[in-house]
């Protein structure tokens, strides 16, 4: 059976990302999948997992694997100082991978991933150098490609869906009916500030009638403060009077429990996912480009750490004042896109032998005067 390496945030208890490795692995019947993880709590891998940190063990699984797949995730960007981590620390061991690889003659593909801003010189640099490797790269979002072109990359670049649509799969319902508004934190969303930027925010939103459930979605990673800790910090401001929800253990039971909401609003990227999947209305707050790029796809509202908290505040209480859900049509599109960029990894992992090549869309392209 051939090996495939699939490099990825996993091990960090993050619903997200495991979801991403659980959608690969769906995706690559009759493949061996072997995860990089943070920790030793990665699961979905039917294979034992490989330590990101040691780079003697990477080399060994590389050398072994029969090709190597950066499994979503975004790839391309600068490490906040919150992460304890180099800025460029992800950049760099990204491409020593790809190097790696493309050294010892192994297939590299990159499926799904997306970029953030790239403000340094070097960081453009070993964007443009990690891009030129890959045989195969498909883009999550138009904002990534449009992030990378700016950076100097070659151009055009193919732009399908987050890799998590294939394992959540066909809308499964009519969400928004319910009181509560969800709101979905992630900690890496803003400084030190944030849990008194989100309180102020959240305020009005009380005051209007609403209920109002804190949800965190990584907790007890590697890095601290995580999402529980921001999670306590704001009811804690809120006087007590936000419910602190139980993190989901993966996103199917986080699509459960965000369908009985009336609104999400979506500071972790999978939980906007999540949110169109159930059918439910969503803010996207937006403090990468993949939040907004979510927002601009599903025809929702965004609002950006920017913004005062009481304007943040006026477009929470708009929403949830009339909740106009993402229609089936916008997912369905997400899930065809998805399914489009797994076909194509399946054809370069097959040689071009695979019964995908019959059914594989037309990916668009970015810049889009290509696809002209």
């Amino acid at each position: 059976m051939p090996t495939a390496l699939l490099a990825g945030a996993f091990g960090q208890r993050n619903p997200g990302d495991e979801g991403l490795l659980d959608a690969f692995v769906q995706a690559l019947p009759g493949w061996d999948c072997v995860a990089t993880t943070s920790t030793p709590h990665v699961h979905g891998a039917p294979a034992e997992p490989v330590p990101a940190g040691d780079p003697s063990r990477v080399a060994r699984r590389v050398a072994a694997a029969d090709a190597v797949i950066f499994a979503g995730g975004t790839v391309f960007k600068e490490l906040s100082p919150s992460t304890g981590r180099p800025p460029l620390d992800l950049l760099q061991k990204g491409l020593a991978l790809a190097y790696g690889a493309k050294a010892l003659g192994k297939p590299l593909a990159l499926v799904g991933v997306g970029a953030a801003p790239l403000r340094a010189r070097r960081a453009q640099l070993v964007a443009r150098r990690l891009v030129r490797q890959a045989d195969l790269l498909i883009l999550r979002d138009e904002e990534s490609a449009d992030v990378l072109a700016e950076a100097g990359a070659p151009t055009p670049f193919r732009v399908a869906a987050d890799a998590a649509w294939t394992l959540l799969g066909e809308p499964s319902g009519r969400g928004g009916r319910g009181d509560r508004i969800v709101v979905a934190l992630s900690h890496e969303a803003g400084g030190p500030d944030l849990a008194g930027e989100l309180a102020a925010a959240l305020v009005p939103v009380l005051a209007a009638g609403h209920d109002v459930a804190l949800q965190p979605w990584q907790v007890g990673g590697p890095v601290r403060p995580d999402d529980l800790d921001l999670a306590r910090a704001v009811r804690d401001q809120l006087g007590g009077a936000a419910e602190l929800m139980v993190p989901p253990a993966d996103l199917h039971e986080a699509r459960a429990v965000i369908a009985g909401a009336r609104l999400v609003v979506g500071l972790r990227f999978h939980a906007l996912v999540a949110a169109a999947s159930a059918g439910t209305p969503f803010v996207a707050y937006a403090h990468e480009p993949k939040l907004a790029a979510a927002a601009r796809r599903l025809g929702q509202p965004a609002v950006t750490p920017e913004m005062r908290p009481e304007a943040v505040a006026a477009a929470i209480v708009a929403a949830a004042r009339q909740p106009v859900p993402p229609s089936d049509s916008a997912v369905r599109a997400e899930l065809a896109r998805a399914e489009d960029g797994m076909r194509l990894l399946r054809l370069l992992l097959s040689g071009g032998e695979s019964d995908d090549a019959e059914m594989i869309g037309a990916l668009p392209l970015r810049p889009t005067e290509w696809s002209a």
